[in-house]
Protein backbone atom coordinates (compact mmCIF):
# COMPACT_ATOMS: atom_id res chain seq x y z
CA UNK A 1 0.00 0.00 0.00
CA UNK A 2 1.29 3.80 -0.45
CA UNK A 3 2.16 5.48 1.75
CA UNK A 4 0.47 8.57 0.57
CA UNK A 5 -2.44 9.77 2.09
CA UNK A 6 -5.70 8.45 0.94
CA UNK A 7 -7.33 11.56 2.62
CA UNK A 8 -6.00 14.61 4.23
CA UNK A 9 -7.34 17.65 5.50
CA UNK A 10 -6.94 20.78 7.91
CA UNK A 11 -9.48 20.22 10.93
CA UNK A 12 -10.39 23.28 12.83
CA UNK A 13 -10.10 23.42 16.68
CA UNK A 14 -10.83 25.80 19.46
CA UNK A 15 -8.33 29.05 20.21
CA UNK A 16 -7.88 29.64 16.41
CA UNK A 17 -6.07 26.32 15.94
CA UNK A 18 -6.29 23.91 12.62
CA UNK A 19 -4.60 20.54 12.99
CA UNK A 20 -3.21 19.17 10.08
CA UNK A 21 -4.89 15.08 10.08
CA UNK A 22 -3.44 12.40 7.68
CA UNK A 23 -5.39 9.04 6.98
CA UNK A 24 -3.26 6.14 5.25
CA UNK A 25 -4.25 2.80 4.61
CA UNK A 26 -7.47 0.97 4.24
CA UNK A 27 -10.53 3.16 4.68
CA UNK A 28 -12.58 0.31 6.24
CA UNK A 29 -9.55 -1.63 8.27
CA UNK A 30 -8.58 -1.61 12.19
CA UNK A 31 -8.13 2.46 12.96
CA UNK A 32 -5.21 3.98 14.72
CA UNK A 33 -3.98 7.07 15.91
CA UNK A 34 -0.36 8.01 16.50
CA UNK A 35 0.77 10.71 18.99
CA UNK A 36 3.75 12.40 17.98
CA UNK A 37 6.76 13.09 20.50
CA UNK A 38 8.24 16.54 21.27
CA UNK A 39 6.52 18.78 22.18
CA UNK A 40 5.97 20.13 18.28
CA UNK A 41 7.89 17.77 16.35
CA UNK A 42 5.34 16.80 14.08
CA UNK A 43 4.41 13.38 12.80
CA UNK A 44 6.85 11.63 10.09
CA UNK A 45 5.97 8.99 7.17
CA UNK A 46 8.71 6.84 8.53
CA UNK A 47 5.62 5.79 11.65
CA UNK A 48 3.77 4.31 8.86
CA UNK A 49 6.38 1.67 8.65
CA UNK A 50 5.21 -0.05 12.08
CA UNK A 51 1.28 -0.82 10.50
CA UNK A 52 -0.04 -3.18 7.54
CA UNK A 53 -1.49 -0.51 5.23
CA UNK A 54 -3.15 -3.24 3.42
CA UNK A 55 -5.28 -4.17 6.60
CA UNK A 56 -5.43 -0.98 8.80
CA UNK A 57 -6.30 2.45 9.10
CA UNK A 58 -3.72 5.08 10.44
CA UNK A 59 -4.31 8.84 11.32
CA UNK A 60 -1.34 10.94 11.96
CA UNK A 61 -2.19 14.49 13.09
CA UNK A 62 0.41 17.31 14.17
CA UNK A 63 -0.29 18.50 17.61
CA UNK A 64 -1.34 22.37 17.87
CA UNK A 65 1.22 24.39 16.38
CA UNK A 66 3.43 21.37 15.55
CA UNK A 67 4.31 20.14 11.75
CA UNK A 68 1.79 21.52 8.99
CA UNK A 69 -0.93 22.73 12.05
CA UNK A 70 -1.40 26.02 11.85
CA UNK A 71 -0.23 29.01 13.12
CA UNK A 72 2.79 26.92 12.93
CA UNK A 73 4.96 27.49 16.40
CA UNK A 74 1.76 29.15 18.50
CA UNK A 75 1.65 28.88 21.81
CA UNK A 76 -2.06 30.85 22.77
CA UNK A 77 -4.46 27.95 23.61
CA UNK A 78 -1.74 25.51 23.38
CA UNK A 79 -1.56 22.98 26.93
CA UNK A 80 -1.84 19.28 27.24
CA UNK A 81 -5.52 19.36 28.51
CA UNK A 82 -6.88 20.96 25.16
CA UNK A 83 -4.26 18.53 22.74
CA UNK A 84 -6.11 15.66 24.81
CA UNK A 85 -9.64 17.36 23.35
CA UNK A 86 -7.85 17.77 19.98
CA UNK A 87 -7.75 13.79 20.17
CA UNK A 88 -11.31 12.99 20.70
CA UNK A 89 -12.11 15.95 18.06
CA UNK A 90 -10.14 13.79 15.72
CA UNK A 91 -11.69 10.63 16.16
CA UNK A 92 -15.35 12.10 15.97
CA UNK A 93 -14.60 14.29 13.23
CA UNK A 94 -12.94 11.04 11.29
CA UNK A 95 -16.63 8.96 12.51
CA UNK A 96 -14.00 6.52 14.20
CA UNK A 97 -16.38 4.48 17.25
CA UNK A 98 -13.02 3.00 18.88
CA UNK A 99 -9.33 3.22 17.74
CA UNK A 100 -5.93 2.03 18.97
CA UNK A 101 -3.56 4.65 20.12
CA UNK A 102 0.31 4.42 19.55
CA UNK A 103 2.37 6.80 21.62
CA UNK A 104 6.38 7.77 21.91
CA UNK A 105 8.09 9.55 24.40
CA UNK A 106 5.90 12.81 24.89
CA UNK A 107 2.81 10.83 22.52
CA UNK A 108 2.94 8.11 25.24
CA UNK A 109 2.16 11.24 27.55
CA UNK A 110 -0.31 12.29 25.88
CA UNK A 111 -1.58 8.78 25.39
CA UNK A 112 -1.73 8.50 29.23
CA UNK A 113 -4.05 11.57 29.63
CA UNK A 114 -6.33 10.76 26.61
CA UNK A 115 -7.09 7.11 27.18
CA UNK A 116 -7.54 8.15 31.31
CA UNK A 117 -10.31 10.49 29.99
CA UNK A 118 -11.48 8.56 27.11
CA UNK A 119 -10.66 4.81 27.59
CA UNK A 120 -14.30 4.00 26.16
CA UNK A 121 -13.07 4.42 22.77
CA UNK A 122 -10.05 2.64 22.91
CA UNK A 123 -9.05 -0.32 22.01
CA UNK A 124 -5.42 -0.91 22.97
CA UNK A 125 -2.38 0.93 23.74
CA UNK A 126 1.34 1.06 22.41
CA UNK A 127 3.66 3.17 24.94
CA UNK A 128 6.84 3.94 23.55
CA UNK A 129 9.88 5.26 25.05
CA UNK A 130 7.81 6.91 27.86
CA UNK A 131 8.06 10.40 29.30
CA UNK A 132 6.47 11.32 32.74
CA UNK A 133 6.91 14.88 32.73
CA UNK A 134 8.33 14.56 36.32
CA UNK A 135 11.27 17.50 37.19
CA UNK A 136 13.35 14.30 37.54
CA UNK A 137 13.39 13.52 34.06
CA UNK A 138 14.03 17.34 33.37
CA UNK A 139 16.83 17.48 35.38
CA UNK A 140 18.53 14.56 34.31
CA UNK A 141 18.03 15.64 30.29
CA UNK A 142 19.81 18.84 30.74
CA UNK A 143 22.00 18.57 33.93
CA UNK A 144 22.51 14.83 34.82
CA UNK A 145 23.57 13.74 31.24
CA UNK A 146 26.45 16.19 31.18
CA UNK A 147 28.18 13.00 32.75
CA UNK A 148 27.75 11.09 29.97
CA UNK A 149 27.63 13.60 26.77
CA UNK A 150 30.37 16.11 28.47
CA UNK A 151 31.18 17.44 24.83
CA UNK A 152 27.73 18.21 23.60
CA UNK A 153 26.49 19.64 26.54
CA UNK A 154 29.50 21.64 26.58
CA UNK A 155 28.58 22.89 23.64
CA UNK A 156 25.06 23.35 24.63
CA UNK A 157 26.13 25.86 27.81
CA UNK A 158 29.04 27.46 26.12
CA UNK A 159 29.87 31.08 26.94
CA UNK A 160 27.17 31.18 29.97
CA UNK A 161 27.44 32.12 33.06
CA UNK A 162 27.89 29.52 36.43
CA UNK A 163 24.09 30.22 36.73
CA UNK A 164 23.01 29.71 33.70
CA UNK A 165 25.01 26.37 33.48
CA UNK A 166 23.49 25.11 36.44
CA UNK A 167 19.71 25.99 35.21
CA UNK A 168 19.62 25.11 32.45
CA UNK A 169 16.30 24.68 31.55
CA UNK A 170 15.40 27.94 32.88
CA UNK A 171 17.85 29.59 31.02
CA UNK A 172 16.49 28.39 27.30
CA UNK A 173 13.19 28.93 28.07
CA UNK A 174 14.12 32.46 29.04
CA UNK A 175 15.65 32.96 26.06
CA UNK A 176 12.95 30.67 24.01
CA UNK A 177 9.98 32.95 25.20
CA UNK A 178 11.63 36.25 26.40
CA UNK A 179 14.37 37.30 24.44
CA UNK A 180 15.17 38.80 21.12
CA UNK A 181 15.09 37.24 18.19
CA UNK A 182 18.91 36.81 18.03
CA UNK A 183 18.49 34.93 21.59
CA UNK A 184 15.67 32.77 20.55
CA UNK A 185 17.67 31.49 17.50
CA UNK A 186 20.43 30.90 19.09
CA UNK A 187 18.52 28.88 21.70
CA UNK A 188 16.68 26.73 19.76
CA UNK A 189 20.53 26.32 17.54
CA UNK A 190 22.04 24.79 21.05
CA UNK A 191 18.75 22.49 21.46
CA UNK A 192 18.70 20.91 18.61
CA UNK A 193 22.08 20.14 18.64
CA UNK A 194 22.37 19.16 21.98
CA UNK A 195 19.51 16.64 20.84
CA UNK A 196 21.31 15.52 17.77
CA UNK A 197 24.74 14.87 19.56
CA UNK A 198 22.50 12.59 21.86
CA UNK A 199 20.96 10.29 19.24
CA UNK A 200 24.10 10.38 17.86
CA UNK A 201 25.93 9.43 21.16
CA UNK A 202 23.26 6.61 21.62
CA UNK A 203 23.31 5.69 17.66
CA UNK A 204 27.30 4.78 18.65
CA UNK A 205 28.32 8.27 16.76
CA UNK A 206 31.78 9.58 18.03
CA UNK A 207 31.17 12.20 20.69
CA UNK A 208 32.37 15.98 19.10
CA UNK A 209 31.19 19.29 19.67
CA UNK A 210 28.09 19.86 17.14
CA UNK A 211 28.65 22.58 14.69
CA UNK A 212 26.89 25.77 15.78
CA UNK A 213 26.76 28.30 12.98
CA UNK A 214 23.65 27.50 10.82
CA UNK A 215 21.19 29.24 10.80
CA UNK A 216 17.94 27.32 12.22
CA UNK A 217 14.48 26.77 10.50
CA UNK A 218 11.31 28.69 11.38
CA UNK A 219 10.06 25.72 12.18
CA UNK A 220 13.09 23.86 14.21
CA UNK A 221 12.39 27.79 15.95
CA UNK A 222 8.79 26.69 16.58
CA UNK A 223 9.40 23.01 17.29
CA UNK A 224 11.74 24.54 20.59
CA UNK A 225 9.82 27.54 21.85
CA UNK A 226 7.07 24.37 22.13
CA UNK A 227 9.09 22.73 24.12
CA UNK A 228 10.24 25.60 26.11
CA UNK A 229 6.20 26.79 26.58
CA UNK A 230 5.62 23.15 27.97
CA UNK A 231 8.74 21.92 29.78
CA UNK A 232 8.48 25.76 31.74
CA UNK A 233 4.95 25.08 32.70
CA UNK A 234 5.73 20.93 34.06
CA UNK A 235 3.62 19.99 30.63
CA UNK A 236 0.79 20.90 31.86
CA UNK A 237 0.42 17.91 34.33
CA UNK A 238 2.22 16.11 36.84
CA UNK A 239 3.47 12.18 37.43
CA UNK A 240 0.81 11.79 40.16
CA UNK A 241 -1.51 12.13 37.59
CA UNK A 242 -0.64 10.03 35.00
CA UNK A 243 -0.09 7.61 37.26
CA UNK A 244 -3.73 7.82 37.99
CA UNK A 245 -4.56 7.73 34.58
CA UNK A 246 -2.61 4.27 34.16
CA UNK A 247 -4.59 2.91 37.46
CA UNK A 248 -7.13 3.54 35.35
CA UNK A 249 -6.47 1.93 32.58
CA UNK A 250 -6.62 -2.00 33.99
CA UNK A 251 -9.17 -3.21 31.01
CA UNK A 252 -7.08 -1.87 28.08
CA UNK A 253 -4.67 -3.63 26.81
CA UNK A 254 -1.32 -2.48 26.71
CA UNK A 255 2.58 -2.69 25.42
CA UNK A 256 5.18 -0.51 26.94
CA UNK A 257 8.14 -0.76 24.74
CA UNK A 258 11.09 0.92 26.25
CA UNK A 259 15.34 0.85 25.17
CA UNK A 260 17.68 -0.42 27.74
CA UNK A 261 19.92 2.33 26.48
CA UNK A 262 17.37 5.33 25.99
CA UNK A 263 19.63 8.42 27.35
CA UNK A 264 16.07 10.62 26.98
CA UNK A 265 13.48 9.12 29.11
CA UNK A 266 15.32 6.92 31.43
CA UNK A 267 14.78 2.95 31.87
CA UNK A 268 13.24 3.37 35.20
CA UNK A 269 9.93 5.41 33.56
CA UNK A 270 9.31 1.87 32.28
CA UNK A 271 9.21 0.22 35.87
CA UNK A 272 7.69 3.38 37.54
CA UNK A 273 4.67 3.19 34.88
CA UNK A 274 4.14 -0.93 35.06
CA UNK A 275 3.60 -0.40 38.61
CA UNK A 276 0.67 1.36 38.37
CA UNK A 277 -0.68 -0.57 35.30
CA UNK A 278 0.86 -4.36 36.03
CA UNK A 279 -1.68 -5.81 33.51
CA UNK A 280 0.86 -4.22 30.75
CA UNK A 281 3.03 -6.42 28.98
CA UNK A 282 6.77 -4.55 29.40
CA UNK A 283 8.75 -5.13 26.47
CA UNK A 284 12.54 -3.95 26.78
CA UNK A 285 14.67 -3.78 23.75
CA UNK A 286 17.72 -4.72 24.57
CA UNK A 287 20.62 -2.00 23.02
CA UNK A 288 17.84 0.04 21.90
CA UNK A 289 17.92 3.57 22.05
CA UNK A 290 15.14 6.37 22.04
CA UNK A 291 14.47 7.53 18.83
CA UNK A 292 11.81 5.42 16.78
CA UNK A 293 14.51 5.63 13.80
CA UNK A 294 16.72 3.04 15.18
CA UNK A 295 15.94 -0.18 13.67
CA UNK A 296 15.58 -2.15 17.16
CA UNK A 297 12.87 0.17 18.55
CA UNK A 298 10.77 -0.32 14.99
CA UNK A 299 10.89 -3.45 14.65
CA UNK A 300 9.53 -4.07 18.46
CA UNK A 301 6.92 -1.54 17.67
CA UNK A 302 6.18 -3.20 14.33
CA UNK A 303 5.95 -6.93 16.33
CA UNK A 304 3.80 -4.79 19.03
CA UNK A 305 1.27 -4.21 15.98
CA UNK A 306 1.72 -7.08 14.52
CA UNK A 307 0.53 -8.75 17.66
CA UNK A 308 -2.83 -6.30 17.74
CA UNK A 309 -3.09 -8.04 14.07
CA UNK A 310 -2.87 -11.62 15.02
CA UNK A 311 -5.47 -11.35 17.76
CA UNK A 312 -7.88 -9.55 15.76
CA UNK A 313 -7.99 -12.33 12.80
CA UNK A 314 -8.20 -14.88 15.79
CA UNK A 315 -4.63 -15.97 15.87
CA UNK A 316 -2.89 -16.69 19.63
Amino acid sequence: MSSTPYHQQHLQVNGGHSLYVAQYGKPDGAPCVVLHGGPGSGCQPSMLAWFDLSAQRVVLFDQRGAGKSLPQGELVNNDSHRLVADIESVRKALGIPRWSVVGGSWGATLALLYAGQHSAHIDRLILRGSFLASAREMHWFFQGLQAMVPVAWDALTAGWSAHQKQHVLPTLCQLLLQGDAGAAHDAARRWSRYEDSIMGVMGGTAMTAPASDEPVSARTLGKYRLQAHYLSQGCFTTERQLFRMARQLRRVPTIIVHGSHDLVCPPENALRLHRFMPHAQLRWVMKGSHTPSDPLIAQALKEAVAQWRSRDQGGS
